[in-house]
């Protein structure tokens, strides 16, 4: 299954969201790769933190540039389970990902720079789907929102998003700007690694929630806590 976290506006999370779905995947016991299309590398440098740290399982990271549909196509062969980090932005790394991938996972943050790109998406959807001959499996979900329960935010963009059903229906389950997302990053890892005092349940729990729309199986890790987790 070939999942990809994308969107045409930056800044949405989209790397956070596709290290933390590769890392639950491996950790499931699925043969995972993790493939960066973003010239930052942000995703590369994720894993190269993951493998220095001596974290198991590791994650595979390939980084792909240019025309990347037809190397995709070859690898999902080889890979039950392929991630792909796709930078901000309508480029042809994110057309060629969204021609070939079963899932796109598109992250939105509740604000209203994010509604404004909901148009350009939609139609980035259908140029792809004139090419190919088929919609793109989309799936829109709730990024970054308030922990404040008073925010009504993740509501009110609930309720803009529905307008684009059609096109990306959006996931049941949202995630919260929570600040184990960044602890985690840093050392290479997934939220449901952290251990000890860095543990945050309900940061896991929204993820297992995302990782069971997305690939229709409830998380169980497999292995172990490595001592780099703990």
């Amino acid at each position: 299954m070939l999942c990809l976290v994308g969107a045409e506006k930056g800044g949405t999370g989209k790397t956070t969201l596709a290290v933390n779905l590769a890392a639950m995947c491996a950790l499931a016991g699925h043969d995972t790769l993790l493939v960066d299309t973003d010239s930052q590398g942000s995703a590369s440098i994720w894993s190269a933190a993951r493998s220095e740290g001596g974290v198991s399982p590791e994650v595979i990271c390939m980084s792909k540039h240019g025309k990347v549909g037809f190397d995709l196509a070859k690898l999902k062969d080889k890979f039950p389970r392929i991630i792909v980090d796709a930078g901000g932005r309508d480029s042809m790394e994110l057309r060629q990902s969204m021609a070939v991938c079963d899932v796109m996972i598109m992250p939105f943050r509740p604000s209203q720079f994010d509604t404004w790109s909901l148009d350009r998406m939609v139609q980035l959807m259908r140029d792809i789907e004139e090419r190919v001959g088929e919609r793109v499996n989309a799936k829109a979900m709730l990024n970054a929102v308030s922990t404040n329960p008073q925010v009504t935010e993740e509501r009110e963009m609930r309720g803009v998003l529905a307008d684009y059903a059609e096109y990306f229906p959006v996931l049941w389950q949202a995630v919260a700007d929570r600040i184990a997302f960044r602890r985690a990053a840093r050392d290479g890892l997934c939220v449901t690694e952290l251990k000890g005092p860095l543990h945050d349940a309900k940061a896991s729990a929204e993820m297992a929630a995302i990782y069971q729309e997305v690939f229709s199986e409830n998380f169980a890790s497999t292995q172990k806590p490595s001592a780099a987790a703990a």
